[in-house]
């Protein structure tokens, strides 16, 4: 007796490891269990299936659709149907090359999530500031990057960037921080957008693009960012004289009123 209880609690623990198992490999806690008594029983009928596996009656039916589906299980035809596993070997292969179809797409996925993050690359010309990027989206990740430096304020004379999502988040944390920024734009169909944001904005014809960060830090585009072009051309000066005349010029488009 002894040794036949011993048999069954070592049956029991097969049965639930290859319940885990099979749930390691993507199988839903009922596919697992009436997959482990199809393969103990051989061919079985529905309800008898449902006792075995301990899986609801409610349940069984689309449960045995989706291993078939997966061709895992057999469905012989007759009044009543009866189901069958495929061999335990063929099964457990199955499975595992569907995992490893699964890890092969999430690695894949992972690699394009990476490059989409990393940080573009920048080519800097010697002995200059000038800096050039292939991608206007590249340029708006860059300069968000330069704004998340300002402590104090930033002036904006904004026009093509600020459509990129990077830049606007950027700017709307910075108001968030109690950092002073206050953004020129030429469209006014284009200021309620910042507004929604918080973000201080009027309306002028300016033909820049050009943040000034902490009255002292100068990012300015050097190209025409309105067009297509194979590359883009920007600078990054600190302390630079022309900072001075820049911020006198928004003061002056700050303070006019539009009509």
């Amino acid at each position: 007796m002894e040794k036949s209880a011993r048999l069954s609690d070592g049956e029991d623990m097969r049965n639930d490891n290859l319940i885990q198992l099979f749930q390691r490999l993507g199988l839903t806690e009922y596919e697992s269990k009436t997959l482990n008594a199809l393969i103990k029983t051989r061919e079985i009928k529905a309800p008898e299936l449902s006792r075995a596996a301990e899986v609801p009656k409610t349940r069984v039916y689309d449960v045995l659709e989706k291993l078939i589906q997966r061709g895992l299980v057999i469905e012989l035809q007759g009044r009543p149907k009866r189901y069958r596993a495929r061999e335990p070997e063929k099964v457990l292969d199955a499975l595992i090359e569907e995992k490893k179809r699964e890890l092969s797409e999430l690695i894949e996925s992972a690699e394009k999530a990476k490059a989409s993050l990393r940080m573009p690359e920048i080519k800097e010309e010697a002995g200059s500031r000038v800096l050039r990027v292939k991608d206007r989206n590249d340029l708006a990740k860059i300069i968000a990057l330069e704004l998340q430096t300002a402590e104090r304020s930033v002036l904006g004379f904004a026009e093509v960037l600020p459509k990129h999502i990077a830049l606007r988040k950027t700017i709307k944390a910075l108001k968030e921080k109690d950092v002073d920024v206050r953004i020129l734009h030429p469209r006014t169909n284009e200021l309620a957008e910042f507004v929604k944001y918080g973000i201080d904005v009027r309306q002028a014809n300016h033909g820049l693009e050009a943040y000034i960060i902490d009255d002292k830090k100068l990012v300015i585009a050097l190209s025409d960012l309105k067009s297509d072009s194979e590359e883009y051309s920007f600078a990054i000066w600190h302390n630079s004289p022309i900072i001075e005349p820049l911020k006198q010029h928004f003061e002056r488009n700050w303070g006019k009123r539009v009509d």
